[in-house]
């Protein structure tokens, strides 16, 4: 019966997050970086929960971790919403910031560690909820992270830590079609190396 309820959930949210990416662009690939010991990291439930506990019910939350449930699924863990017997707790995070764009350079530029110092905070979401981003003007640099955090619920550990962040030069691709690609780019290969970053290409 656990299965079918796994099967059901799971088949909604990846019908959300397949119908929203339809529609929309995202970056070619993303800027990778993963915490853990090392150590193996046994599959088992994880409920998805949002850094902002308000974004809970938010359908832009859940369009964000549908996108991330499908990905946990890929490498065997399994999505239980936010059931509180499950045996990992995982908190996401979705933010964006803008800055002036550099006068020269590509189209889509790289970030790695971060989007601190220096950046003109241009909107924010946390776990789901959006704030306007004002100007995204063709000279803007619109940087996007996804952040996820895996705790053991029986004694909070975090397990399991990564970022993926992506930006680009113009005007911001839509938040639907970039957390798919960010996604991907931080959970295939789960767990991936530690303590380092790497450019993952997606398409």
């Amino acid at each position: 019966m656990r299965t079918v309820r796994f099967a059901a959930r799971f088949a909604a949210l990846a019908a959300v997050a397949a119908l929203a990416a339809c529609a929309t662009t995202a970056p070619p690939g993303a800027e990778v970086t993963r915490f853990h010991l090392g150590q193996p990291i046994a599959r088992a439930t994880v409920a998805l929960v949002p850094a902002d506990p308000a974004a809970a019910f938010s359908l832009e939350y859940r369009t964000y971790a549908a996108a991330v449930a499908r990905e946990l699924a890929a490498q065997n863990f399994m999505p239980e919403g936010n059931d509180p017997a499950s045996v990992y707790v995982g908190t996401l995070a979705v933010t964006r910031s803008s800055r002036p764009a550099p006068r020269r350079g590509g189209v889509s530029i790289g970030l790695g560690g971060g989007i601190g110092g220096g950046y003109r905070s241009g909107g924010a979401i946390g776990g789901g909820v959006s704030v306007p981003l004002g100007s995204s003007g063709a000279r803007e640099l619109i940087s996007t992270m996804l952040s996820l955090q895996l705790r053991r619920r029986s004694d909070s550990t975090m397990v399991w830590e990564g970022r993926a962040s992506s930006a680009v030069v113009g005007a911001a691709t839509d938040l639907a079609g970039t957390v798919p690609v960010l996604a991907h780019a931080l959970l295939e290969g789960f767990p991936g190396p530690a303590g380092k970053t790497v450019r993952v290409t997606t398409r």
